[in-house]
């Protein structure tokens, strides 16, 4: 029996509702899905059957003119590696598809060496046989997605049609769950901040410091963290690293030097080093060493305080890595409390070695007074007593703790005491030594009037009169 004429229109029809229906379950299927291994799934499970592809990838604008790639799925390691990184003016159908905005269709493999010659071993290597690469605005980025087939492809109006709805779909998809993991990101981002400020604001060693900085920066994956810092005017030395050590102990650096740490502290400005190649083209005396920790990519940025830099935090990725600029502005944010935990406990060594350098201070004036045979008393600007040695309080008739805080009219009762306490007035008034004859009793010996020499001289500090040093003796 000879076909109805209609048979073929009616396939066509049925062809068209087939996929409109899976069209319609794909759609659904991803609507539901939130994250971005919920959506590859489904593309990697169900998508790629809609259209019959063997693989699929998608490149996203990263700069002007150049697609990084994103997503891979079926794709051999060779395409990985070689097309990690693809330029809009490059021989190949997704960088055409972006550069032009139109789809690439390339149904055969005569038609993708005729066209793309660069990429013809690669299909014949892997067993492609048709091409398509479709450009694609989703909401917040700049999209190609390439579809791999394992056989011919006609690649007439219909099919076209279905192929760019169904990555239509599958982009827009990957765009929502791009945004949704964005948004996850940024809330566990920002409790780790605060995780990290709050431990920093503790953090007294430049190690503990490091070590905070580091728990955040896991994160975005890095696998190493350093911080140096300025020890002078003209050099960095490394405080604190958290990760794999360099080879040899590291040397203090020259401002001037050509290594990261001390660019950014000389410019104030920002390194950001995607891959291996940057770091060896910029630094390639760093090259054994980076190699030696295995790490693929650099972000150096200044610690700031006060509108200084005081130092560096750099942050090594164990492989290539393009931080996104929430991921940049993450790794400036952990430095933020960094510089201030750095300075805080800059600041409290300076405290703790002026408090030893008081307090030797304060010994070695102890220890002299104490020494002096002759009696001695130091006495404040309100003429309260500070110290006195023993011979002094022999004179007095009091233990030397005892003259601490009291009056020269309590240390030394009646006229004596009044005598004594104008001299030490008289002193500070005049700035010069005053010398007067003391007259009366005291402690050590009541009932004995005696007939003393009373030495009243300003002591000062720094050039500012801090009290008044007192020395009394027998008047002859």
């Amino acid at each position: 029996m000879e076909p109805r004429p209609d048979s073929g229109r009616v396939d066509q029809a049925r062809q068209r509702l087939e996929r409109l229906e899976r069209l319609q379950w794909l759609t659904a299927a991803l609507s539901a899905a939130v994250t971005r291994e919920e959506v590859t799934r489904i593309i990697f499970d169900r998508g790629l059957g809609l259209v019959d592809a063997s693989a699929v990838t998608l490149f996203a604008e990263r700069r002007a003119g150049e697609l990084e790639l994103v997503t891979g799925l079926g794709i051999s390691e060779e395409f990985a590696s070689s097309y990690r990184r693809v330029f809009s003016d490059e021989p190949l159908p997704g960088a055409d598809a972006h550069r032009t905005g139109e789809p690439v269709w390339l149904g055969s493999t005569d038609e993708i060496a005729a066209r793309f010659p660069s990429t013809a071993a690669y299909a014949r290597a892997y067993g492609v046989e048709a091409e398509a690469a479709i450009p694609l605005r989703a909401e917040s980025w700049r999209v190609v997605v390439e579809l791999q087939f394992a056989t011919p492809r006609p690649f007439d109006a219909e099919e076209r049609a279905f192929v760019l709805a169904v990555v239509r779909q599958c982009a827009e998809a990957v765009d929502r769950s791009r945004l949704f993991d964005a948004h996850k990101r940024h809330a566990e981002r920002l409790q780790q901040l605060q995780l990290t400020s709050a431990t920093l604001s503790a953090a007294a060693r430049p190690r503990d410091v490091a070590a905070a900085a580091f728990r955040a920066l896991e994160t975005l994956g890095a696998s190493a963290a350093e911080i140096h810092v300025l020890d002078g005017p003209e050099r960095l030395v490394l405080l604190a690293r958290h990760g794999p050590a360099p080879r040899s102990p590291p040397e203090p650096l020259r401002i001037d030097a050509p290594e990261p740490a001390a660019e950014v502290v000389r410019t104030g400005r920002a390194l950001w080093l995607d891959s291996a190649e940057e770091i060896v083209g910029r630094y390639p005396q760093l090259e054994a060493d980076r190699a030696a920790r295995q790490e693929g990519a650099w972000a150096v940025v200044p610690l700031l305080a006060s509108g200084q830099a005081l130092g560096a935090l750099t942050v090594g990725f164990g492989a290539a890595r393009r931080l996104e600029p929430d991921e940049r502005a993450f790794v400036r944010l952990v430095a933020q409390p960094c510089a201030a935990a750095l300075e805080r406990a800059r600041l409290f060594e300076e405290v703790a070695q002026s408090r030893a350098a008081a307090e030797q201070q304060a010994a070695q004036l102890a220890g002299f007074i104490a020494a002096v045979p002759a009696p001695l008393a130091l006495f404040d600007r309100h003429g309260r007593a500070v110290r006195v040695n023993e011979a002094f309080a022999a004179v007095s008739g009091l233990s030397a703790e005892a003259h601490a805080g009291r009056t020269a009219e309590e240390v030394l009762p009646g006229a004596a005491g009044a005598q004594v306490a104008d001299a030490l007035r008289a002193a500070l008034e005049a700035g010069r030594v005053v010398e007067r004859d003391v007259v009366g009793e005291t402690r050590a010996a009541p009932g004995v009037t005696r007939r003393l020499a009373a030495s009243a001289f300003p002591v000062r500090a720094e050039g500012a009169v801090v009290g008044v040093g007192l020395a009394v003796r027998e008047a002859r």
